[in-house]
């Protein structure tokens, strides 16, 4: 009884969504932004969604003038290297009796994968890493790579061919992706056309099965709303830009888990305004706080934001 009622006050609470309050385009700082969501998946990554140290939840703090600097605890473990090998031996699974130590050996572990740390077109060393006052391009860049290495870990091409191919046909010659960039996008657009071929043949399979009288009205149902949503979920062509609405990544989320997510409550339209891109990015804030070890290092600004400065899916689809 008591799970029935609070699935009733969830519902009612999405039916009563207030917009919040964000900041404009013009007003948006996109360098805060990048450094910001980047150290958070930093530590995160390095000590564990649940156990980050109270000083390091924010990585940012602000004198008494109202200016932000980053807390001496954040910029003494990124000199240290400590956040980058407690990371690194996460992502890069290195073996626990001979543990990452130092900004090298993370460099090194990295070159083993094929991946280089890069700023500029140049490689990041040692002693950039070490620089005071903090290097915070070379430190962005060691972060980055360890983004995609541990993207890579986790959406291999491979892996996302073996997903797609249970449930759509796949033609190589059209469909095989050459990144994990593509293969994200690939995997979005195949499960939003399975999702409109389903529930078009459910309507359709509805339509012949009830008859309605001609004086009847026609009546709207919450059936229909759905099929009318399915029939509008957008295929991803840029995986920045097709997805600062949230409707492609919401579906997504309802493929794989229908009842946390139902596809009545995400927002579809063949125009999407500010509010409702706002709620479908609140929707997948929400499910990863609830489902995902608030694996979600965005702000509603970020999301909204994410063609013009940080790759979205490359921290939203980083679990914990």
């Amino acid at each position: 009884m008591g799970e029935a009622a609070e699935a009733r006050e969830a519902k009612e609470a999405r039916k009563t969504f207030i917009v919040p309050a964000i900041k404009s385009f013009d007003h948006y700082d996109f360098a805060r932004a990048k450094i910001s969501c980047s150290l958070t998946w930093l530590v995160a990554k390095a000590f564990g969604s649940d156990s980050i140290p109270a000083e390091l939840e924010d990585p940012f703090y602000k004198d008494q003038y109202e200016q932000e600097h980053l807390k001496p605890p954040v910029v003494s473990l990124l000199l240290s290297a400590e956040l980058y090998c407690r990371a690194g031996s996460l992502i890069l699974r290195s073996d626990a009796a001979k543990p990452l130590l130092g900004h090298n050996g993370v460099i090194q572990a990295l070159a083993q994968k094929g991946l280089y740390v890069t700023d500029q077109e140049r490689l990041v060393t040692e002693r950039d890493l070490c620089k005071t006052p903090i290097q915070m391009s070379s430190h962005l860049a060691m972060i980055d790579t360890l983004m995609m290495a541990y993207t890579v870990e986790m959406i291999s091409v491979e892996r996302v061919l073996n997903c797609v191919q249970k449930y759509s046909p796949f033609f190589p010659e059209e469909d095989f992706p050459y990144d994990a960039e593509e293969a994200v996008t690939t995997w979005i657009n195949k499960v939003n056309e399975y999702l409109r071929e389903i529930l078009a043949q459910e309507q359709t399979t509805r339509n012949t099965l009830e008859v309605k009288p001609t004086t009847q009205k026609t009546r709207y149902k919450r059936e229909d709303s759905k099929v009318q949503a399915a029939l509008c979920l957008p295929l991803v062509d840029n995986l920045l830009k097709d997805n600062t609405d949230g409707c492609a990544l919401a579906a997504l989320l309802h493929f794989y888990c229908p009842s946390a997510v139902p596809l009545e409550d995400i927002c579809v339209k063949e125009t999407m305004s500010l509010a409702d891109s706002l709620y479908n990015l609140q929707l997948i804030q929400d499910f990863c706080r609830e489902n995902l070890n608030n694996c979600c290092h965005f702000t509603l600004e970020d999301m909204l934001y994410a063609s013009s400065s940080i790759k979205l899916w490359e921290c939203v689809l980083s679990s914990g």
